[in-house]
């Protein structure tokens, strides 16, 4: 019997539907079977002793033993398998339709692939044993591949997500097979992989812990869904029972004796005799889930909530599902996956235990276990573990980080604290999201995203082990407050609530022997045929190419070789883990360190358009250990402000130098200028900045440096632009025009500056020859550091005094801080 069957003796074969097992009154043969699933038999007993209501009694009795065996066969197994492959070949085959975008020598250093995200490199460079990724299993992981493979972590980071995502459509495909279909989970688990919300964060080179969120919860809960669904009553069968002890119902009996007894009537009396649920197969498997379970806690931060709440599900199911008189039986099953899941190892050992309580010879330990007394303390034992540490505020932290807010406060010790500019309203993956909007990030079609959640609903309704799916469920609704990351969760159940029940309609169309494999192959063929070949085009479409450009890989490379190991990097954070591959060089902000003070500082440096100012930022920073959060360390707003303005203070000694520092610029930082500004302009009495403006422009651009007019394509109106500097391989070409005015004419009179000055905007336009990049910026974003320390002079005596130009390929230029 299907685990699907939910403790139902009497239900049809897997694919066919209740009306066809009514109409037969008789059990019929296993066929959609998960592993270990057996069959009800009318010999199997549910309990040696008198029980009444389901209540918490000892229901091991002697006579308790698996049954007769009808387990599936060998060819029922290669047929899974068989589909399972297919659904891994399709979805990978349909994820290197990318692989062509890729064939840009833009993309590559050398024989390296660039990566697609920044934290791709954290992990690359943990599995080189540098950085804070070191230990972490990412890194763990991809070191040992590419030690199997003989390859860099890099090449083994840009290959796998690809590969992985595609296991996560076989966890999709094998969820529907519990849930009712081998055939039909094909379908399934392609709409997940291709899903655009997942699609997006799983491409080539997107080796991130994005990969696992999604398939750890999929794996991990498959076991202990089955399990309840094999053992535990459909939700209409509880409403059934409480109805038929109610005194209506007495007295329904009392007058209509001679009526036909109700089709649940048998199916109840069915449920007590479910075999045994402590079978060494399901036992087994459910340890070895809780054990992956609390595994996935060192892999994300999200990990600890999930796992809380399958714990608490199975439990809750084992109380209110169970048949009359198994929920001892189902309580201390559940405690197979909780103390698992909970403690780890520790926790397999009650397992262990288990396995011998579950055979025909532990009888008197599964009484013993099953004693009232005794699963209360298990329960409380449970529910301690579940409480246990910090897990109330780290989940408020953590919802905390997602939500934008404009300020992020930080203790500074003493008692006091410091507001700093908050990162989170820059990164576009914690954006919210409309209730629309999330909608296309399901299926491009927002008609079938709907129906998937529509659908996933009656998924619940009929097969109550999809409730393990919830929370993911939930994730996804919840991107409309903690950003667009989120939807990729809802994937799998906008696929699964689209598939099952398509499926169900089949059956009811079809004929009887046309109810299973065939309606499984006509379900996943219309459902790819109409929902996934339309849009084989998207997948291209989403390539995003590499987050790094070469050039600026290129440099941090040469400061390998050109810095001493102790040297610290000054760049952007969004860059800090590739400086930590390519440079093998610590930095002073990254990926995990960038808020509050490790946001500010950077941005102070980079923002302004003191030189000076920003060498002492960067100088007092090394005095107080290249700790970014020491600088402010008692000190509120008023102190904090005090700080920073003594340091512009030109009256202030230059700091002493302690250690090798280095500041990193690049073209791709440019493009950040609007929120660097932002950040860096922060004031922390009044707490706001204020951004220069910056537009990243897509329109085809004409220009003429002579004049400095630029147009729009086939625009007839022009803008006279301060200054054009455009980046080519050989090198930049700067034209002030502003300045190059004023000294040509020395002795114009303010009616003659005024005329000129009257015809320029204040708009500097940088061109970007190779990537064909343009941006626009005012004279405040211009002069900044970042991008005078890039377009600028090195030797101009405002910078010189200050930082020595060490490197230079046009594109990114590091130099050292004097």
């Amino acid at each position: 019997m299907h685990p699907a069957a939910h403790a139902s003796a009497s239900a049809a074969p897997a694919g066919n539907d209740a009306d066809e097992t009514r109409r037969t009154g008789q059990p019929q043969p296993e066929s959609e079977t998960l592993p270990a699933a057996e069959p009800a038999c009318a010999e199997q007993h549910a309990a040696s002793h008198a029980v009444h209501g389901g209540a918490l009694l000892p229901t091991g009795g002697a006579r308790l033993h698996n049954g007769k065996r009808s387990l599936p066969s060998a060819r029922y197994w290669a047929r899974g398998l068989f589909w399972g492959l297919v659904t891994l070949a399709l979805a990978f085959a349909l994820r290197m339709l990318e692989w062509p975008c890729w064939q840009n020598p833009e993309y590559r250093l050398g024989n390296e692939w660039l990566l697609a995200t920044h934290d791709a490199y954290t992990w690359v460079a943990g599995a080189e044993d540098f950085g804070l990724a070191v230990g972490h299993p990412m890194a763990v992981m991809l070191k040992a591949m590419s030690d199997l493979v003989g390859t860099s972590p890099a090449a083994v980071a840009f290959w796998f997500p690809a590969l992985l995502a595609s296991f996560v459509a076989v966890i999709a495909f094998a969820w529907v097979w519990a849930l009712g279909s081998i055939e039909a989970g094909v379908a399934a688990g392609i709409l997940t992989s291709i899903a655009p919300g997942f699609l997006a964060r799983t491409l080539l080179g997107f080796y991130d812990t994005d990969l696992v969120t999604l398939f750890f919860p999929l794996l991990m809960t498959l076991a202990p869904a089955s399990w309840a669904m094999r053992y535990m009553l459909l939700p209409g069968m509880v409403l059934r029972r409480l109805s038929m002890t109610s005194g209506v119902v007495s007295l329904r009996r009392l007058f209509s004796r001679n009526q036909p007894v109700g089709h649940w009537t048998p199916r109840l009396k069915q449920a007590e005799h479910m075999g045994n649920p402590l079978r060494w197969q399901w036992v087994v498997l459910l340890g070895c889930s809780g054990v992956i379970s609390w595994w996935t806690q060192e892999w994300h931060s999200v990990f600890p909530y999930l796992i809380r709440y399958n714990v608490a599900l199975l439990a809750f199911m084992s109380l209110v599902m169970a048949p009359r008189g198994r929920r001892a039986l189902l309580l201390l099953g559940s405690m197979a996956y909780a103390l698992p899941t909970l403690a780890g190892p520790w926790g397999f050992s009650f397992s262990l235990l288990l396995l011998a309580a579950g055979t025909k010879t532990g009888y008197r330990l599964r009484r013993l276990l099953c004693r009232p007394w005794l699963l209360a303390l298990l329960l409380a034992g449970v529910g301690f573990l579940m409480l246990q540490g910090e897990i109330l505020t780290s989940i408020v932290n953590h919802i905390n980080a997602y939500v934008k807010h404009t300020g992020d406060v930080k203790s500074t010790g003493g008692g006091l604290s410091l507001e700093y500019p908050s990162v989170a309203q820059s990164i576009i993956e914690v954006q919210d999201l409309g209730i629309i909007e999330i909608f296309p990030y399901f299926h491009p079609w927002m008609e079938a995203a709907v129906l998937g959640l529509l659908g996933f609903a009656l998924v619940v309704i009929r097969r109550p082990g999809a409730l393990f799916l919830l929370p993911l469920a939930g994730l996804g609704i919840l991107s409309v407050k903690m950003g667009g990351r989120m939807v990729m969760f809802g994937a799998p159940i906008m696929a699964i609530g689209l598939t099952l029940p398509f499926y169900w309609l089949l059956q009811r169309l079809l004929r009887v022997d046309l109810r299973g494999a065939v309606a499984g192959i006509l379900t996943s063929g219309v459902l790819l045929a109409l929902l996934v070949a339309p849009f084989a085009d998207m997948i291209p479409a989403m390539s995003q190419g590499p987050i790094i450009n070469r050039r600026h890989a290129e440099a941090l490379s040469r400061a390998k070789a050109m810095t001493p190991p102790d040297a610290m990097l000054w760049l952007w954070w969004d860059w800090g883990y590739a400086a930590n591959h390519f440079a093998q060089r610590q930095t002073i902000a990254d990926g995990a360190q960038h808020a509050g003070p490790s946001l500010y500082l950077p941005a102070a440096v980079f923002a302004t358009d003191n030189p000076r100012f920003a060498r002492q930022i960067i100088r007092y920073t090394a005095q107080c250990g290249n700790e970014p959060g020491n600088v402010f360390e008692g000190l509120d707003g008023e102190g904090a402000q005090a700080l920073m303005d003594r340091l512009r203070s030109p009256e202030t000694p230059l700091i002493e130098n302690k250690g090798r520092l280095y500041v990193v610029v690049s073209f791709e930082m440019l493009r950040l200028g609007f929120w660097i500004s932002n950040f860096g302009n922060w004031n922390f009495v009044t707490r706001a900045g204020e951004g220069g403006a910056l537009s990243i422009v897509p329109q085809a651009l004409a220009y003429k440096l002579d004049s400095g007019e630029v147009r729009l394509e086939g625009n007839s109106s022009a803008i006279y632009a301060s200054s054009i500097s455009v980046f080519e391989e050989t090198g930049v070409t700067r034209r002030n025009y502003i300045q190059d005015w004023f000294d040509a004419h020395p002795s114009a009179t303010p009616e003659e500056q005024h005329e000129f000055l009257s015809k320029r905007r204040n708009i500097n336009f940088l061109f970007n020859r190779v990537t064909d990049e343009k941006l626009a910026m005012d004279a405040g974003l211009y002069n900044s550091l970042m991008v005078q320390l890039l377009v600028g002079d090195p030797q101009d005596p405002r910078v010189s005094p200050y930082f020595k130009l060490v490197y230079d390929n046009v594109f990114a230029r590091i130099y050292e801080v004097l």
